[in-house]
């Protein structure tokens, strides 16, 4: 398989290969309730779908079990985390990679580690698995009428494109970038929402006016709702009170 469109410097096939070559999978932990809330950093299903990547301060749970369940349930950097069971099809075999170096987590029952044991760039594989084409993989390989299911097994089977390590690198550093400014553009845009309802605050209490250079400001005046517009209760006409 040749991509479409790629960096100058790579010409090599890219090489399909099973999920099982890469990740060792397991199911995760069932505690009882009581045991939610303190303990370790617990990865749930929300986790996976609210993020585009994990790292330890992401996560929001916490399970308090034994060291001894953790070490057999612990989450490294490079482990992969796929969503088991969805009540949506769209949703099944969702993945999330865990790209925190110092600190591990464990994981939930609802969902699958992919514990990482081959050669690949966890950002260029995370990206991978969130393409159309893993996607509809995940979705078509997937079991379930009115609750969708994806398993090990069928996790195993699964075959996706790989180029070289230094491709995957390379690639996986371009889309980092294009985050990075995504992101940017998000804050911008967070902070003129944030200025834009204020300013709509202080103009509306007239707190804040506008006027032409050298005129006085005009008064504004208290106009009933009725003279300016039709006004209905559901089908019936416009109330008196309005």
């Amino acid at each position: 398989m040749i991509p479409r469109i790629r960096f100058n410097e790579f010409n090599g096939d890219w090489v399909l290969i099973k999920l099982d070559s890469l990740l060792e999978f397991k199911n995760g932990i069932n505690a009882s309730k009581e045991q939610y809330g303190t303990g370790v950093k617990f990865i749930n299903v929300l986790d996976i779908l609210n993020n585009d990547y994990l790292t330890n301060d992401r996560i929001i749970g916490r399970v308090d079990v034994a060291p001894e369940i953790i070490e057999k349930n612990k989450v490294s950097y490079g482990d992969i985390l796929f969503q088991r069971s969805s009540e949506t099809r769209e949703d099944i075999g969702s993945a999330c990679v865990y790209l925190d170096k110092e600190h591990s987590a464990t994981f939930g029952g609802f969902v699958i580690r992919g514990k990482k044991i081959g050669d690949y760039n966890p950002v260029f594989f995370n990206k991978l698995l969130k393409t159309d084409l893993s996607r509809n993989e995940m979705k078509s390989k997937s079991g379930g009428s009115t609750r969708y299911n994806i398993g090990q097994d069928i996790l195993s089977s699964i075959e996706l494109p790989f180029p070289s390590i230094d491709e995957q690198s390379k690639i996986a550093t371009f889309l980092t970038s294009i985050d990075g400014k995504l992101n940017h553009l998000k804050k911008k845009k967070t902070l003129l929402e944030k200025y834009k309802k204020g300013m709509m605050q202080k103009i509306f209490t007239q707190e804040v006016r506008f006027r032409d250079e050298d005129k006085e400001f005009e008064k504004w005046i208290e106009i009933k709702l009725n003279k300016i517009s039709k006004i209905y209760d559901g089908t019936h006409m416009t109330p008196t009170y309005v």
